[in-house]
């Protein structure tokens, strides 16, 4: 971390981050992390798993499994489309919360 970036308490989107593969969240293969900063203002934001192309490499297996072997495939569009809804509907929930980790992110004012 640089000497002039400080850590600020933001909401539960920012914890800790690690790579989804295979429907669970876990570490890089490399255990690296970086720090995502907020530019504006050079505050650590959170700390991320940096993948690399092993995690790349067992993320595409796993969504290959998940496809040929799993319920999306079998499912009519209808069925698909209603699970798409939901995560619409849950996102809509947490916009505000989106919202200002992206402006964070992004390093701009949140209006």
């Amino acid at each position: 971390m640089s000497k002039t970036a400080t850590r600020i308490e933001l909401p539960d989107l920012l914890a800790p981050a690690k790579l989804f593969i295979d429907n669970e969240w876990v570490d890089a293969e490399s255990g690296r992390t970086f720090e995502v900063m907020n530019p504006a203002r050079a505050e650590v934001l959170t700390e991320v798993a940096e993948g690399d192309a092993a995690d790349v490499d067992r993320a595409a297996r796993a969504a290959r499994a998940a496809f040929e072997e799993g319920p999306w495939r079998a499912m009519s569009p209808r069925q698909r489309g209603r699970l798409l809804w939901d995560l619409a509907r849950r996102m809509e929930e947490r916009k505000e919360e989106i919202a200002r980790v992206e402006t964070l992110n992004n390093g701009k004012p949140l209006f």
